[in-house]
């Protein structure tokens, strides 16, 4: 449990240091990066929390690593074909942002995912 509260917040810091800066650079289209912050970081905590609940078994954390990935791919893909049919947010700052908040997020994962565990 500590090392997901870790990571949600360390991932939480990313998105809202990420957030400011992509605020600043996206300007009127801050909307879709503030969106784009927060689903992330949903979805990572989730499949984090997979990933941490089967680490220690070998067969089971590929599985749950895979279904993190499907994951990631579903929502990305799900958000881009939303976005094409509603003019809710600016599909492209917003894709792109998710896109870099979740491969931001994903390569925080390994040293969250060693965390607490005996390397004896």
């Amino acid at each position: 449990m500590r090392s997901w509260l870790a990571y949600a917040g360390a991932a939480l810091a990313v998105a809202v240091c990420g957030g400011v800066l992509g605020a600043v650079v996206a300007g009127p289209s801050a909307g879709g990066v503030w969106f784009a912050a927060g689903l992330a970081w949903a979805v990572q905590l989730i499949a984090f929390g997979v990933m941490l609940a089967l680490r220690d078994h070998a067969q089971l954390f590929m599985v749950g690593w895979l279904g993190g990935m499907i994951l990631r791919m579903v929502v990305v893909g799900g958000l881009a074909f939303w976005l094409t049919r509603s003019e809710a947010l600016p599909a492209a700052p917003t894709l792109v942002s998710l896109v870099a908040f979740v491969f931001v997020m994903l390569l925080l994962e390994p040293v969250f995912l060693k965390r607490g565990r005996s390397t004896a």
